[in-house]
């Protein structure tokens, strides 16, 4: 245990240091994101939409930015990585690769975080957003168990799409705008039937960005809705579960095929 914590901070310790050492890099990525919640509260003023409407979308807004990690940081590095070259030399150090992995999750979660905050809090300078500040610290419960479901999520894409191979970026473009949209981002999900609500559910975002509303837009209290935070530990310890019991196979059948450690299959 002791020696994956020590794998897992110095991968997180690269990625977040990589990440935030050039400062423009940061406002990119504030920046062009606000740009999109922008023209979505544009649309709900000019159609005099309520409050809520606006708060809601700004609220699930800042949330994109983890989404998009999962999928282009976290679902895809180890096939990254093989084609580099880099995942032989992970494993012949005797790193155990779900230090790695934890690693990977820690320091998207950590870079996207700054990025949401960033979001969030011009979002709601500029359009005059009010939001429950009393609520803060179930919200930031909320959040961190959101994050925690969500990146064991992203570790189970990690563990397995090594079998896509060089579809692993259209596999990424089918599974990044349909999520958003079935994860309610810029308006509630109970617009959809109940049907379609009740499988988004297994969705950390659709859970947490729902949860994070509730608190901070319609003033609900923690056991108003302790379902959410119950889902989402269930969703984490699942996720983890899974994540761990691929990443052992994947390695089981590398050493027996090889095809973990070939650069091109």
């Amino acid at each position: 245990m002791k020696h994956m914590l020590k794998v897992a901070y110095a991968r997180a310790y690269v990625r977040i240091k990589g990440t935030n050492r050039d400062f423009t890099h940061y406002i990119a990525d504030v920046f062009l994101p606000l740009l999109g919640v922008s023209a979505i509260l544009f649309a709900y003023k000019a159609l005099n939409a309520p409050e809520i409407y606006l708060a809601s979308a700004a609220v699930g807004a800042s949330m994109i930015a983890f989404w998009y990690n999962i999928l282009w940081s976290m679902a895809s590095q180890f096939y990254w990585e093989k084609e580099q070259g880099n995942l032989p030399l992970f494993i012949t150090s005797g790193a155990p690769l779900t230090g790695i992995l934890l690693g990977m999750a820690l320091g998207g979660a950590f870079n996207m975080t700054l990025r949401a905050l960033g979001v969030l809090i011009l979002t709601i300078l500029l359009f005059n957003i009010k939001l429950n500040s009393s609520a803060l610290l179930p919200t930031l419960g909320l959040f961190l168990l959101t994050l925690s479901s969500l990146y064991s999520l992203g570790m189970i894409f990690a563990s397995s799409f090594l079998k896509f191979g060089r579809s692993v970026s259209k596999i990424n473009e089918l599974l990044g705008e349909p999520i958003l949209f079935l994860s309610g981002v810029y308006f509630p999900i109970n617009v959809f039937p109940l049907a379609i609500q009740i499988l988004v559910s297994i969705i950390p975002l659709a859970l947490g960005i729902e949860g994070m509303r509730e608190l901070l837009i319609l003033n609900k209290n923690f056991y108003d809705i302790i379902w959410v935070y119950i889902a989402l530990i269930f969703l984490t310890i699942v996720f983890a579960y899974i994540a761990i019991k691929l990443l052992k196979k994947m390695e089981n059948e590398g050493r027996i095929t090889g095809s973990i450690t070939l650069k091109w299959e």
